[in-house]
């Protein structure tokens, strides 16, 4: 049943139209290939109110309907944007007009408002597949998914608990995450011999079900069907959302933990076994069982261009191993290997701990440890069964490992009564901006392995290891339509029309500063986080160097991330243009921000005021509660974190066996 009423869906409706209009809306959009569709013949307003319910809160949905009548009130946009009529009675131009006013407003809330709705809205229109058919904006461009016709189901080497009403288990170990960090622990602990059950709050998912469409994919496989924000909605951030976790999604780019930051977690956090050789030898171990390699590493046209660019400017750049076997380089990692190339953990610990007698519960969410005495029993846990029931079920057991991810882990541990001040604290997300380049040849940012070069040349821009590293990322239209600017629904039907010619460059800090997480009325997780200034700075040298690598690649046209974008094009006064992107303030939803590693918040440390674990793991409240996932780092790792959170569980995994 729809939660807005017919005037609030109305006006989300103009809102639609606005920032899609069609040729009906404007007949000047005759010379625009995307325009024969619009908002209205895409019924954007249904998809995107259905979106909204999905991903929004009890308060959010609130606060939408609130938005929507003031958006009606004649003092508000004439105020804000010297436009004196309800929304409902303003031409397009005039909406338009509003719409600017509250995307560049000095007002933090407009600001948040208006990317609420843009980046949900048009990443709704360019993902939707009406009637199970290609979208028809994509012929524009020329995309299309991997596949559209499903394939026969494969059989399932994985095979969860089925449970169908309330009951209690016991185990050596129950392990909650089953991604980088409880998936190396699992196989770890049953090679020992040990009685282990993997609880994982996503569902399992094999290669046939890996389609490659954003929208159900993003639903499936993400945290908040991909809608995951900070609090202040300035950072969108992806964390996976199935069994696997992240390994099952991203990019398959797999990095050593950087010697610099081993010797940080040493000496400034009191984690002494980051710099042991017994680290070291779990660093080769989870490389060997991941397959990693440079054998699909090759420079793709997209990667190629950040190739191109640093050569030509000599800037360093070296290709990104990757743990894939036989990859097809079809270019959706971040929607599920359909190929099964990716060596997640899924195909590997997982599979391990399965052959060896572990098992494995999804679509259960852990509710809370159980502990007495300061002794860690069990976790208490709320299955899902196939057909959509609730129960509950608790598992007893002699050790419980947390590996939920640095959003949920220090969730479950605050539901679970402890207090370490360290939990929740010192969130690190590597916060990341993006700057855009257009070229005469044809660069289809969606195919080809979407990961394999990366230019570490600002990676120390403080003298103390933080900095920024410069990659790409995958140029799919969802994605692309909430990450470009927009000014008018021309001028952002332009800039998808030249997908297929668009190249990007991902600039990642190392942020030095974190932010924290709480917990809302029903015990989940919410982001606090803004980027320091130090950390700004940072990123703002990333984006004027990723413009100079557009540059020197050949980009006729180069775009920043800004809401009110700054953009040069062939023929203008480049070093002008870099002097007028380094003035441009980076506020909160005034730039394109995201995150796809989260760390930090419920960190190790040589002593429980350092951390909220002890240098083996296990927390300094509760006995046998170890904790081994990205929360656990003592700061940002500075690469993309997969390998270095697998090398961190598996050398717990190596301090719980000699305790048990």
């Amino acid at each position: 049943m729809p939660f807005l009423s017919p005037a609030e869906r109305r006006t989300l409706a103009l809102i639609c139209d606005t920032l899609l209009p069609s040729i009906a809306d404007d007949p000047t959009l005759t010379d625009d290939p995307l325009a024969q569709f619009g908002a209205a013949d895409l019924d954007l307003v249904t998809a995107l109110e259905t979106a909204l319910e999905r991903v929004s809160d009890g308060a959010s949905l609130s606060q939408l309907k609130l938005v929507l009548t003031l958006f009606e009130t004649q003092l508000v946009h004439g105020i804000g944007a010297g436009v004196w009529h309800s929304f409902e009675d303003m031409t397009r131009p005039q909406r338009e007009t509003v719409l600017r006013a509250w995307a560049y407003s000095r007002v933090p809330q407009a600001r948040m408002t208006f990317q609420s709705l843009k980046r949900l809205g048009l990443a709704v229109a360019y993902g939707l597949m009406p009637a199970d058919a290609p979208n028809p904006l994509w012929a524009a461009f020329g995309y299309e998914p991997p596949r559209l016709d499903p394939l026969k189901p494969a059989e399932r080497p994985i095979i969860p608990l089925k449970l169908t009403a309330a009951t209690t288990l016991t185990a050596d170990v129950v392990i909650i995450g089953s991604g980088a960090g409880g998936g190396v622990v699992a196989g770890e602990l049953t090679a020992a011999g040990k009685d282990v059950i993997v609880v994982e709050k996503g569902d399992y998912y094999i290669e046939t079900d890996f389609d490659g469409r954003e929208l159900s994919s993003n639903e499936r496989l993400y945290e908040n069907s991909g809608a995951l924000t900070t609090v202040d909605r300035g950072i969108v951030v992806l964390a996976g959302k199935a069994l696997g976790g992240g390994t099952t999604v991203n990019w398959a780019a797999s990095f050593h933990t950087p010697d610099h930051v081993r010797h940080e977690w040493a000496h400034d956090y009191g984690f002494e076994g980051a710099t042991s050789p017994e680290f070291s030898q779990s660093q080769e171990a989870v490389w060997a069982r991941s397959h990693v390699n440079l054998d699909h590493s090759a420079a793709t046209s997209h990667n190629g261009i950040l190739e191109k660019g640093c050569q030509a400017l000599g800037y360093e750049v070296t290709a990104i191993p990757r743990n894939v076997k036989d990859c097809e380089e079809c270019g959706f990692c971040n929607y599920g290997c359909a190929y099964g190339a990716k060596q997640s953990t899924v195909r590997t610990y997982l599979q391990d701990a399965q052959d060896r007698g572990g098992r494995i519960l999804v679509r259960a969410e852990v509710d809370q440890i159980l502990h007495a005495h300061g002794v860690a029993t069990g976790v208490r846990v709320t299955v899902r069964t196939d057909e959509g029931t609730l129960i509950p079920v608790t598992i007893h057991a002699k050790t419980v490992v947390v590996a939920a991810g640095s959003l949920h882990t220090p969730a479950i541990l605050l539901r679970s009564g402890l207090g370490n001040a360290n939990i929740g604290a010192h969130l690190h997300l590597h916060p990341t901006t993006v700057t855009f380049g257009i070229y005469e040849q044809s660069i289809r940012g969606w195919q080809g392995a979407p990961l394999t070069r990366v230019s570490n040349q600002f990676a120390d821009l403080d003298g103390d290891g933080y900095g920024v590293k410069l990659e790409t990322a995958p140029v799919h239209p969802g994605i692309a339509a909430l990450s470009l600017p927009w000014s008018s629904g021309r001028q952002h039907r332009a800039a998808m029309a030249q997908l297929a010619h668009f190249s990007n460059t991902i600039i990642i800090a190392r942020d030095r500063f974190g932010g924290r997480i709480t917990l809302d009325r029903a015990g989940q997780p919410i982001l606090h986080y803004t980027v320091h200034p130090h950390d700004r700075a940072h990123l703002l040298r990333g984006m004027i160097e990723t413009m100079r690598i557009h540059h020197a690649a050949g980009a006729h046209e180069i775009t920043s991330p800004h809401a009110d974008a700054l953009i040069w094009q062939t023929g203008q006064d480049f070093e002008a243009y870099l002097t007028d992107v380094s003035a441009r303030e980076l506020r909160p939803n005034g730039v394109s921000m995201f995150s796809a590693h989260q760390m930090s918040s419920a960190r190790i440390g040589g002593n429980s005021a350092l951390g909220a674990f002890d240098p083996t793991g296990q927390s300094y409240e509760v006995r046998n509660l170890y904790v081994a996932d990205g929360s656990a780092l003592p700061t940002a790792s500075g690469v993309n974190p997969m390998m270095t959170i697998m090398a961190t569980a598996h050398y717990i995994a190596q301090q719980i066996k000699a305790r048990m």
